[in-house]
């Protein structure tokens, strides 16, 4: 996986490392392209594009993955960076919402061979996801608040979210839980990154439906 820290949510996967450092450029050409679909002002990247770093995955226990922790995720969350997340996490979930226009309950509850989850269990998953990651800085919901439903939650937990970004600007410190460090900013990366990749897979599912 390699994450461009410049352009929040602007990422390439691969499963060979070579393969998706080499697919950066495309990958920033088509987040600058997305953004200016949603009416973001983001021109790209000036100058070459370099590896700063690379970190690797490691099973810490249980098979917990711990992922990466990039220099470019301890500085702090200046204000207007966090008005820019807002926005960046508002286009995203629009992203989420449109593939979601049209598909049934039964077309969302539909498990096909092969897939690990159906439509209704991919939501689950993201509002899951985002719950967790608020709780690495101990901002999540209680549990007893989220509702049952995967697309009420979804909603619920994004709310939560956003209202709570102001209290992130200029958070400093670190926190390290079950071997995985995390700051404000590794947070937002990782929920924008999750939300991305799973709308993506939510795309390609809807056409076997």
């Amino acid at each position: 996986m390699a994450h461009v820290p410049d352009l929040p949510g602007c990422f390439n996967s691969h499963k060979e490392r070579e393969t998706a450092i080499s697919g950066v450029p495309k990958a920033v050409d088509r987040y600058v392209e997305w953004a200016n679909n949603h009416g973001l002002r983001i021109s790209g990247l000036s100058g070459p594009m370099i590896v700063a770093e690379v970190a690797r995955s490691w099973i810490y226990e249980q098979d917990y993955e711990v992922n990466a922790f990039f220099a470019s995720d301890r500085p702090p969350l200046a204000e207007s960076e966090v008005q820019e997340l807002e926005t960046i996490l508002r286009a995203s979930r629009q992203d989420l919402e449109t593939e979601l226009e049209q598909i049934s309950d039964e077309a969302a509850t539909t498990e096909l061979p092969g897939e690990r989850w159906s439509v209704m269990g991919l939501l689950d998953h993201v509002a899951t996801a985002e719950q967790w990651y608020c709780d690495r800085l101990g901002l999540a919901l209680a549990t007893s608040e989220l509702p049952a439903d995967p697309r009420a939650r979804l909603v619920k937990v994004r709310d939560h979210t956003l209202a709570s970004l102001p209290a992130l600007a200029g958070r400093r410190g670190v926190v390290t839980l079950s071997g995985e460090t995390w700051t404000a900013r590794k947070v937002m990366r990782r929920t924008l990154w999750h939300e991305r990749e799973h709308t993506k897979d939510i795309r390609e599912l809807k056409l076997r439906l």
